[in-house]
């Protein structure tokens, strides 16, 4: 029977999940283990290129920054034209040229080839992280949303793992091309799939109603087992004009929480990608070798999975903003912790402590983003969040590497970067629109009073 007051969110926030909501899910979670996948392979390709290439480290450098400028692009300038064209699109356009740079690369001649490529995957992976945030968020229950979208953070660190085991079966055996070649068919394998099964998101097409709008609406409502709508709602009225929803998020009430969201995002890369970047020198310099480093590595990278987790859980419990200020907080402990002491195991328990907590704090400001912005604004809002924190990825580990070639002791530095958390900590909690109630503060609460 159709009807004509169908309204998405509560249809979508409040029911039970249907088997077609999972799979949704699943897919977006697959899309991201590809993007870790794609991320991984120059990592484990860079010694051969630059060995087979003679390149020298300033190249390669350049090579790996390329990527780097891509993600931050892709997310600032990519990701918000969901908010116009629609979720699918931007991800469907985005795993393709992921997978076309990827195989570009395994027949690349020349290192400024590689470069272009290199970059254009960047910007595809840039774009879609936030978009499969979106989507995530707009096809989750209200109380299941936050955990999925943690699922989708842990994709890509699966395609990570994944990665570092193609690299090392290729690798010796079939050169360096042969890592890009099978991230790229994955990746263009995974494109199909989503191109067939990923769904527009209800909640576009409710709120921009693009050509064919009811009918691809009612499609996806026969799919969920709800009534089917005769009629288009009518056009919710936005605040901005602005086709890219920008102004929407720079404007009255979302104003400063906007702003106080970037400056967490950037903190909060700021200082992670100085832990990723500059751990395992650090961690030589603290007298670990070999064998022994890389086991601190597995047990940093596997710490950040069960942080990952936990902010999933947490953040409908508590709030997401709450939640990633206290994973901000203890960030802030491991880190003054990392400086100070000297025993081994109790660096190693640091360390895992640091990890454990950043990692968490992303997932936290992903969810944060998501649940701060209306449907017609969302890919706009967790793409500049995203994109802005990203800075703080260029800026983190160079100011690291000024203050580790000054001969400095880690007590000197790693407290300067506990700030940057504190910072980021107070700032996340700051970032909520003035007399609102977001969808995660509801969750939060609905979830304490059952209790």
């Amino acid at each position: 029977m159709a009807n004509s007051s169908v309204k998405v969110r509560p249809l979508l926030a409040d029911a039970p999940l249907s088997a077609f909501q999972i799979a949704v899910v699943a897919l977006c979670v697959l899309i991201n283990i590809c993007d870790g996948l794609d991320t991984t392979a120059t990592a484990y390709a860079a010694p051969a290129i630059l060995k087979d290439w003679r390149l020298a480290p300033q190249t390669m450098g350049l090579i790996l920054s390329a990527g780097a400028a891509g993600l931050m692009l892709g997310a600032i300038l990519i990701a918000p034209l969901a908010d116009r064209f629609g979720r699918r699109p931007i991800v469907l356009a985005a795993a393709t040229t992921s997978a076309v740079a990827m195989i570009a690369i395994s027949a690349s001649t020349n290192w400024e080839t590689l470069l272009l490529f290199r970059f254009l995957a960047g910007l595809a992976i840039g774009a879609l992280v936030p978009s499969l945030s979106v989507i995530v968020v707009e096809f989750s229950n209200e109380t299941r949303g936050n955990f999925f979208l943690a699922c989708v953070h842990i994709g890509f660190a699966i395609g990570a793992m994944i990665g570092a085991a193609i690299g090392a079966a290729l690798l010796g055996a079939h050169g360096w091309r042969s890592i890009y070649l099978v991230a790229g068919l994955i990746t263009g394998a995974v494109a199909v799939a989503a191109f067939v099964l990923l769904p527009e998101s209800l909640h576009f097409l409710l709120n921009r109603q693009p050509a064919n709008a009811l009918a691809r609406a009612n499609a996806i409502l026969r799919r969920l087992k709800q009534p089917e709508l005769a009629a288009l709602p009518p056009v919710p009225e936005r605040p901005s004009r602005s086709p890219l929803a920008i102004g929407a998020i720079l404007s009255g009430p979302l104003r400063s929480a906007t702003l106080f969201l970037w400056l967490a995002s950037f903190m909060r890369y700021f200082v992670s990608y100085f832990l990723t970047s500059w751990k395992p020198q650090v961690l030589v310099l603290a007298g670990f070798k070999g064998q022994a480093a890389v086991a601190v590595g597995m047990a940093t990278s596997f710490a950040a999975i069960l942080g990952v987790l936990a902010i999933g859980t947490l953040a409908a419990r508590l709030g997401s903003r709450r939640a990633t200020a206290g994973a901000l907080l203890l960030c802030a402990v491991g880190l003054m912790g990392f400086a100070w002491v000297s025993s081994p195991v109790t660096l190693i328990l640091f360390a895992m402590l640091s990890m454990f907590s950043i990692e968490a704090a992303f997932t936290g400001m992903l969810i944060t983003s998501n649940r701060l912005y209306p449907d017609h604004a969302r890919s706009t809002g967790v793409g500049l969040a995203v994109g802005m924190g990203r800075v703080g990825a260029i800026a983190g580990p160079y100011a690291g590497g000024v203050l580790i070639g000054l001969g400095l002791d880690k007590s000197a530095y790693y407290p300067l970067y506990a700030v940057a958390a504190l910072i980021g900590a107070g700032a996340i909690l700051l970032a909520r629109a003035r007399g609102q109630e977001t969808a995660d503060d509801r969750v939060a609460r609905q979830l304490s009073g059952a209790r």
